[in-house]
């Protein structure tokens, strides 16, 4: 019987509370999201301030209806889980003070993973979503630029932040179209001139690319993991057998792979990093 309730009646009727919620004016969104967590026998409530909305008593700020409610009606503190648990980070050692380059930072959930003092390095090209970033990662190292393989190349980049899905790659119902100077991952790496222990990759499409940015330095590079799904483009391609052959050519090995989800990750390690 608690399996057909839940199947036939809580199920369907949250999905449409979800979709009902992402639908609504600022300050009334607020009261479906905490409706939305109490139902969900979650603690975490938000508050709209100047614009933008706050998790309460976190001071963390996001501005995207449809993210925020999925990413965020479970508590900061899930949400640093999840993407432990999403990442494949368990695979991982981490030390005090390792260096972390978040690749596609969003507004800097990644950063929630790990407990202990890191160097975190959050690239986010969206200039709307990087001011989120900047607000919500206190002395670290955030950089509004896109990732490409050619160093200072201007670009289109298509937005899409509703979804979290902007990318360098032109796809279907973008919201607008801006321009950008790129950097490659060989250039950034130079300038932090220190060992990485882990670059999580998440371009929406763009990963084969950004990883052809990354030759010189890539036995500076300890671990990568890289969410290759279904994003790529107009036709919406996994990115897998492009990123997986560029790594097990130079000498990465594969570590762990999920795809329970719509996510497909891939998690490598570096050989000549023992």
């Amino acid at each position: 019987m608690k399996k057909i309730f839940e199947y036939f009646i809580k199920k369907p009727f949250l999905k449409s509370l979800f979709l009902i919620t992402t639908k609504q004016p600022k300050n009334i969104y607020c009261f479906f999201f905490n409706f939305y967590t109490l139902i969900n026998l979650s603690k975490a409530k938000i508050f709209l301030k100047d614009g933008f909305f706050f998790i309460k008593d976190s001071n963390w700020r996001f501005s995207n209806r449809h993210i925020g409610l999925m990413t965020y009606f479970k508590g900061l503190k899930n949400r640093g889980k999840k993407l432990y648990s999403i990442y494949l980070l368990k695979n991982i050692n981490f030390e005090i003070n390792d260096t972390i380059i978040d690749i596609g930072a969003n507004n800097g959930d990644f950063f929630l993973c790990f407990d202990n003092k890191i160097n975190y390095y959050g690239i986010e090209p969206s200039p709307t979503i990087f001011e989120n970033l900047s607000y919500n990662i206190k002395n670290q190292n955030l950089l509004n630029i896109a990732l490409w393989k050619t160093e200072e190349k201007v670009m289109k980049f298509f937005l899409k932040d509703e979804f979290g899905d902007s990318s360098l790659i032109p796809m279907e119902n973008y919201t607008k179209e801006i321009t950008v100077k790129t950097k490659t991952l060989d250039s950034l790496i130079d300038k932090i001139q220190t060992k990485i222990k882990l670059i999580k990759l998440e371009a929406e499409g763009a990963e084969p690319e950004i990883l052809e940015g990354l030759n010189k330095n890539l036995n500076r590079v300890e671990y990568i993991t890289i969410d290759a799904g279904y994003e790529r483009g107009m036709s919406q391609e996994s990115t897998l057998v492009k990123c997986t052959n560029y790594l097990l050519s130079n000498n990465f090995e594969l570590v762990d792979f999920d795809s329970k989800s719509k996510r497909v990750i891939i998690l490598f390690k570096n050989n000549f990093i023992q």
